[in-house]
Order: C-alpha cells, then sequence, then structure tokens
C-alpha cells in the first residue's frame, strides 16, 4: 500500500530532457515509460511520476513506507544530478 509521499519542484531550461534521461535510464530495470510532457517509473519500493512543463520539473513520490520514501529520493536526486551535471545540485522535498 502506498502511504508515504514527497513532492519537489525545481525550475531547469532542460526539464524535458531531464524527464527523458530519467525515465530512459530507469526503463531497463523498472517499469518505466513517458509521453509528452509527462512519464513515471515504478520501482520495488516506490513509484516516481514526473512532470515537465515549460521550465518546471516537478516530482511526485509515493512509497509503502518511510525507509522506502527516503530510498527513492535518494535514487531520483542521485541521478538527476547526475544527468544535469549538477546544473540542479539538489532537491527540496515536501512532504
Amino acid at each position: 500500500m502506498i502511504g508515504m509521499q514527497a513532492t519537489s519542484t525545481v525550475q531547469t531550461e532542460k526539464a524535458p530532457r531531464y524527464m527523458k534521461a530519467l525515465v530512459n535510464h530507469f526503463s531497463k530495470k523498472a517499469n518505466a515509460a513517458y509521453e509528452a510532457d509527462q512519464g513515471y517509473i515504478e520501482f520495488a519500493f516506490g513509484r516516481c511520476d514526473i512532470h515537465a512543463q515549460d521550465e518546471m520539473l516537478s516530482f511526485q513520490l509515493a512509497s509503502g513506507s518511510e525507509p522506502e520514501l527516503q530510498q527513492l529520493k535518494w535514487v531520483v536526486e542521485k541521478h538527476l544530478v547526475r544527468f544535469s551535471q549538477n546544473d540542479i545540485p539538489k532537491l527540496n522535498w515536501q512532504s
């Protein structure tokens, strides 16, 4: 059951590019897809929904427990920072 949630939004001129990079990367290991300005990644420990509109990249995370939510935050942020080459240094998560 999905009981824990977190969101984060970041401003970047490359929002669609970063969304596609994240979804494509994880599609090799998880159920993941994107269409137009939104995508999702379903991990074993939770789900990440991504929206890329104009210059805003938004994340909505959902998991079954606090430890899984923390793992989900860490995985998404780590890969986003890497793909953005530190253009996005950190995400500010809201519960």
